[in-house]
């Protein structure tokens, strides 16, 4: 019997979509909302780290999965 490799390709895509998403949200946000300089590296971070936790997880299961 040969076991079938799980090939990365999801995460990979999931990965690439969502940091052109966060991007285009990013340049919609600090050009369209006006805040304080504070208030958008604010929203940065905790969008940033959002956004790592959920793109982590996936690859925690991906990897757990195999």
């Amino acid at each position: 019997m040969t076991e079938r490799e799980d090939s990365p390709f999801v995460p990979i895509i999931v990965s690439i979509v969502s940091a052109i998403l966060w991007a285009i949200f990013m340049l919609l946000h600090i050009f369209v909302i006006k805040f304080d300089w504070l208030q958008n590296l604010a929203i940065i971070v905790l969008s940033l780290i959002i956004m790592g936790c959920i793109v982590g997880l996936m690859w925690v299961f991906w990897i757990f999965k195999r």
